[in-house]
């Protein structure tokens, strides 16, 4: 994805300015705005709606001199037609991403190390089987294998899922500042 143009606070303050004199009717304006947004951006079955209403107010931010001194209308509708705009070109198809550099076989021990250490550190024997057991396997085998692995552990695969989630969420950092020691 493209860097997303970030607005100034003071471009902030402007667009408030511009929908509405006083501040807090500017405030409820911009929730209504971004909240209608989001709304119209989810039933068009945008899991990303929030993240599409926050470009939109971005790119209006970014513009916001300029509408200042030329836009004359209801800012609303400005804000919908670039809505409008972001969603049509969040549709386009984007050029796949060249596959990553293979790793050199010394960076696939180092991080396979530094998996280990902190498999035996952040998580239980359990918890660390249950990882294990659930990246094994390609394809097919490896989706059998997490429906069994959760019917073991009599839980449902999205329970599993989520555990799994919360496991690799405590397991990340250790890993990342052990790799940093042995690369850096």
């Amino acid at each position: 994805m493209s860097k997303r143009l970030q607005p100034s606070q003071e471009a902030f303050e402007k667009l408030l300015a511009w929908l509405d004199p006083d501040r807090n009717q500017a405030a409820e304006k911009y929730q209504r705005i971004y909240f209608r947004l989001v709304r119209v951006f989810a039933t068009r079955g945008r899991a990303d709606a929030e993240d599409l209403a926050d470009q939109t107010f971005n790119v209006v931010a970014s513009k916001i001199d300029y509408l200042v001194e030329n836009y004359h209308g209801e800012p609303a509708l400005f804000f919908y037609g670039v809505g409008k705009k972001i969603h049509q070109e969040s549709l386009k198809p984007k050029p796949p991403l060249p596959p990553p550099a293979p790793l050199a076989q010394s960076e696939i021990e180092q991080r396979f190390a530094c998996l280990e250490k902190c498999l035996q550190e952040v998580t239980s024997a359990e918890e660390s089987k249950m990882v294990l057991r659930y990246h094994e396997g390609e394809g097919k085998a490896r989706i059998d294998n997490r429906k069994s692995l959760a019917t073991e552990l009599g839980i449902t695969l999205n329970a599993l899922r989520i555990r799994i989630c919360h496991t690799q969420a405590r397991l990340r950092p250790c890993i990342e500042e052990c790799y940093e020691k042995l690369c850096g």
